[in-house]
């Protein structure tokens, strides 16, 4: 069996999440960068489930897409051991439980609610901040960039920075001591779209001073720097 593949166009974008996941989570893959012009007839061949990218081919052939999909599926097998060994049959597997082996995806089920609930947080912003990407009239362009970072993203960073503290004071992660998909997925907003993809912390954050200490901390988990100092420069 060959390894796990990534299918994206040449840039951060929509993957980017997933590349942060698959860096976290140590898992090698292949990271195919679809040149614009060959996308249709990548997209004739039937593989990407929706017609869109990202997806990715597992090693054992399968296909999934849809990004936020593809980053808990890579984080759950990269903070997963063997199904025949459960916590409540093997006491020796407890500590493992509350170890490195669930960092990136929470074993606890209230954990792992929380987690997509601030995964889907993220999502209904990038929905709001979204607008601005694909207005064509400059006018109302500008219109919709004053509305967002004025009325829209401040209340919101409030709730977000609120359910940080609600763990060690926000001294750790979105879940307290372990790294998850919840922390990929607000850090992955932020760089990817409003620091282009560079290690400064976005202006934005700069009047919640727990999210801009979250945001470093994400930044230097150490297989996290490594890809973001390691990966190609992209224009989106």
């Amino acid at each position: 069996m060959s390894g796990y593949k990534l299918y994206y166009f040449q840039g951060r974008g929509g993957a980017e999440k997933c590349r942060l996941a698959f860096a976290a989570a140590k898992i090698e893959y292949e990271d195919v960068r679809v040149p614009i012009e060959e996308w249709p007839k990548e997209k004739a061949s039937g593989r990407p489930p929706f017609g869109q990218m990202p997806f990715i081919v597992t090693p054992e052939g399968k296909i999934l897409a849809q990004s936020g999909t593809i980053m808990k599926y890579i984080c759950k097998k990269g903070g997963s051991i063997h199904p025949s060994i459960h916590p409540s049959n093997c006491p020796s597997v407890r500590s493992l439980v509350r170890s490195s082996f669930f960092r990136l995806c929470p074993a606890d089920s209230l954990d792992e609610a929380t987690a997509d609930m601030i995964t889907d947080g993220v999502t209904d912003v990038f929905q709001q901040f979204s607008k601005i990407l694909y207005e064509k009239d400059e006018t109302k362009k500008e219109e919709i960039r004053k509305e967002f970072y004025g009325t829209t993203l401040p209340p919101r960073l409030e709730k977000f920075e609120a359910l940080l503290k609600n763990r060690d004071e926000g001294k750790g992660f979105f879940l307290g001591e372990k790294l998850s998909y919840a922390d990929i997925t607000f850090f992955d907003f932020f760089n990817n779209f409003h620091s282009k993809g560079k290690e400064d912390v976005p202006g934005e954050l700069e009047k919640f001073p727990l999210l801009v200490e979250h945001y470093k901390r994400v930044l230097n988990v150490p297989e996290i720097k490594e890809w973001v100092k390691k990966r190609p420069v992209s224009e989106f």
